[in-house]
């Protein structure tokens, strides 16, 4: 027996859809699924990250360019025998 837990969204037509591997292959399973619904939960693609991830992601890189500091002079250390 295995338990895999995991977050959905059940679309518009009020379908749940899961697809995900389970390591088993050709034989009959017994499936139990309990629903939770999850108030003020922020919506989730296919990959589990939110809606609009990496848009928002995208945007902050471009708003704030990261800049690398000076690093400064590694000091010398003796070496391991």
């Amino acid at each position: 027996m295995k338990t895999i837990h995991l977050k959905a969204v059940i679309g518009d037509d009020g379908l749940l859809k899961i697809e995900t591997p389970t390591g088993y292959r050709n034989v009959a399973a017994e499936v139990i699924l309990v629903l939770n619904p999850v108030q003020n939960e922020t919506h989730l693609s296919a990959q589990g990250y939110p809606i609009d991830f990496f848009e928002r992601l995208d945007a902050m890189a471009a708003d704030d360019l990261m800049e690398r500091p000076e690093q400064g002079v590694a000091e010398t250390r003796e070496p391991l025998e």
